[in-house]
């Protein structure tokens, strides 16, 4: 008996155990603006007080389990006595047991569920411990965050969540009856599955506690007589933002070895910069326009037999037909004669995908994230992230980039390039860029090549102007993190990169000129509150900013009289803001990236399967199929006051110049004239266009001279640059 004792003793927790539970404790992910998003767990347990928890939890608790939980010390001797003659007089083969919440929560902390008499007596021994170790409403607390409710929530919190979508501390009379009640049998009692059981056991534990005096009369009868309402959110359940939870899990990784933490039991708050309402807005608008391309997509799509049968040949079904012994042709029979096997295959892969992602420049801070068109909580089931997963071609959306090289280099944006096809030689192959709607033209300034997205144009500035690795550089600079190939056709956007990157590149110019690295965790904090590590954003001058608001005056027009004019006319989106549409090789993607001096976001629609394209510009151009995302989630952003979004300017530096330009002469003219414009240029760039002015005049009036128009000693007046070159002090 002594070395049974002993040994026993030995195997009960320590003191530093009792005093030190750690129980798995789920990390919780919350917005910027204080929603839970989602969490991390091996069981989903979130800690309390008791000062956070409903004051009809512990009461229910109390008067279903151990009435006399504040006059024990850890084991209740009369109701021991009483159970167990009543377990004889009944004979019953499995006895009932009288555990106090004191030793419930011991074997829950530190033993196992075996029914075995020494189980019960280290359970006694350990609870007789706890009682010396904690205050009675600290062993309810303990318990109550402990224990097991069903449907994967353990402790009372999570429960809450689960069933009520609320806290523990706004649970009512019925719904805190109800979870205690859960207890009993997680499985039998849980309302979601038996709503029935789950009312009945609730109405016994509510007269429980009306007997324990807990509760008066009335109270009992109208709790009696409320319907069970749930807000049912089970474990498998991803969330508000399940692109973006998961993408703050795989950057969670690192972190966790560094700073040697567990984040599916360590109890963490990550606290990231997503916005809830924005992250709500971008959902919705992407939700309401991928019908929209959808629909005109399966109208007009027609599957290719070739590739059809080139799809089945890659399924794993295929691949195990021909392992099992049947031949190419067989297989391949079969599985098309499968109609309803292959009307979900091809049916699967033509379904239009959506990224969309928006950051606030200043900051670097996500503020909304969509990684596809399947992101309801139930049906997410950690797909593919087109946000920054997905590498392709940005087509005309990357054009910007060459052209601020062009502008930081001393081109004015009203510089004019010859509007036609050019010819390159690369290797044995000719290369000629066209424009979408195959038209040509004339001499044509930047700034109207950039808003049209006029090809030809763009491939003539890179040739006569810049090289493919100057472009590169400016895009590094600017953000953008994916391999370029150095070739011409990296003018047009044929080099791959993220919608991600796309952003944080277009943030540079939203930012007067600075580059600032996305970011996704504000700070991390661990279940005592400390901070375990904060995040800075790395920041870096990427352009000049004379340079910069050039270019954004010019990204402008792409949504005043360019690509993008359908913001303002269309969507009544009459603010500051500028962007740029694009639209990859054969339809294959289609893009839009805008911004405001607040908020950048970057909207691509496309599918999975590059094979498998728009049918038609009608609705599968950038300015069809994403630039409705991106206006539509302004335009809720901005009637949502809470946001504090509102029409402000870009800045522009002291250093840029503004002069009145002619249209249709290119040359500086007077104000308020229907064709006048303000052109904006850098220093470089002013220096230019006046040596050009001199040159032309010199050459128009020679040429005048030559058709006896005018004599050398009377040529006809022209407006000198001196005559302009005050507004670079005005303004």
């Amino acid at each position: 008996m002594f070395f049974y004792v002993f040994s026993l003793f030995r195997t009960l927790p320590s003191l530093e155990e009792l005093e030190n539970p750690n129980p798995e404790l789920a990390s919780l992910v919350y917005s910027s603006d204080g929603k839970l998003l989602h969490k991390y767990f091996l069981k989903n347990r979130t800690y309390v007080p008791l000062s956070s928890i409903s004051a009809y939890v512990p009461q229910a608790l109390i008067a279903t389990e151990d009435l006399a939980f504040y006059d024990h010390w850890g084991f209740d001797v009369r109701r021991f006595v009483l159970v167990i003659g009543e377990n004889l007089l009944k004979g019953r083969e499995r006895w009932h047991g009288a555990s106090t919440i004191t030793q419930q929560l011991a074997k829950n902390l530190y033993l196992t569920q075996e029914r075995t008499i020494t189980r019960k007596i280290k359970e006694f021994f350990t609870s007789v411990e706890l009682e010396r170790t904690y205050t009675k409403d600290e062993i309810l607390a303990l318990y109550l965050n402990t224990v097991y409710f069903g449907s994967g929530a353990y402790g009372v919190e999570a429960a809450a969540w689960t069933y009520f979508n609320k806290p523990a501390s706004s649970l009512t009379l019925p719904e805190s009856a109800m979870l205690v009640g859960i207890l009993k049998s997680p499985r039998a009692y849980d309302p979601s599955r038996n709503p029935e059981n789950s009312v009945n056991r609730r109405n016994l534990i509510l007269a429980l506690m009306t007997k324990a005096g807990f509760i008066s009369e009335n109270e009992l009868n109208s709790a009696r007589k409320s319907k069970l309402v749930l807000d049912y959110t089970p474990v498998t359940n991803h969330g508000k933002a399940p692109y973006f939870t998961e993408y703050i899990r795989q950057t969670l990784k690192p972190i966790s070895r560094q700073h040697d933490i567990n984040v599916y039991s360590d109890g963490l708050n990550i606290y990231t910069t997503l916005d809830s309402r924005m992250q709500r807005y971008a959902q919705e608008a992407v939700k309401d326009h991928v019908a929209w391309i959808q629909k005109r997509f399966d109208k007009s799509w027609k599957w290719p037999e070739k590739l059809k049968d080139q799809i089945i040949r890659e399924t794993p079904r295929y691949r195990e037909l021909l392992k099992n012994g049947s031949s190419a042709e067989q297989a391949l029979s079969e599985l098309q004669n499968d109609t309803k096997w292959l009307e979900k295959l091809l049916h699967d892969k033509t379904r239009v995908q959506i990224a969309f992602v928006a950051l606030d420049p200043s900051n670097g801070n996500i503020k909304a994230w969509v990684g596809g068109s399947e992101f309801s909580p139930d049906k997410y089931e950690y797909q593919f992230d087109h946000v920054w997963q997905a590498k392709r071609q940005p087509g005309s959306t990357f054009k910007p980039f060459l052209y601020t090289a062009a502008i930081d280099k001393g081109i004015p944006a009203n510089h004019r390039i010859l509007n036609q096809p050019l010819a390159i030689k690369t290797g044995n192959e000719v290369w000629i860029a066209k424009n979408s709607d195959h038209s040509s033209g004339g001499l044509t300034t930047l700034r109207h090549a950039l808003s049209k997205s006029l090809n030809q144009v763009t491939v003539r500035l890179m040739h006569e102007f810049l090289s493919p690795s100057e472009v590169i550089g400016y895009a590094k600079k600017m953000g953008i993190r994916s391999k370029l190939d150095p070739n011409m056709s990296i003018s047009l956007g044929t080099s791959e990169i993220t919608p991600l990157e796309l952003a944080s590149a277009f943030g540079t110019f939203a930012n007067n000129g600075v580059w600032v690295e996305p970011t996704s965790i504000a700070r991390i904090e661990d279940k005592f509150n400390h901070t375990v590590t904060e995040y800075k954003p790395i920041t870096r001058t990427a352009i000049d900013s004379t340079t910069n608001y050039v270019m954004v005056s010019m990204l402008q027009d792409v949504v005043k009289r360019g690509t993008g004019v359908a913001i303002p006319y269309r969507y009544g989106l009459n603010i500051e803001a500028a962007g740029k549409t694009g639209t990859g090789q054969n339809l294959k993607d289609a893009w839009y990236v805008g911004f405001t001096p607040q908020i950048t976001a970057a909207v691509w629609a496309g599918f999975d399967d590059e094979r498998i394209n728009f049918t038609s510009m009608s609705y599968g151009q950038g300015a069809r199929a994403a630039l409705p995302i991106w206006a539509n989630f302004m335009k809720k952003c901005l009637a949502d006051s809470s946001l504090g979004m509102e029409n402000r300017y870009f800045h522009m530096p002291e250093t840029v110049i503004a002069v009145p330009v002619s249209r249709s002469s290119n040359r500086p003219a007077e104000l308020f004239t229907d064709d006048v414009y303000v052109e904006y240029f850098t220093p470089r760039g002013f220096k230019k266009y006046q040596s050009g002015l001199l040159k032309s005049a010199e050459e128009e009036a020679a040429a005048q001279i030559d058709s006896g128009v005018a004599t050398p000693s009377q040529p006809l007046p022209v407006r000198e640059p001196s005559e302009f070159s005050s507004f670079e002090d005005d303004d």
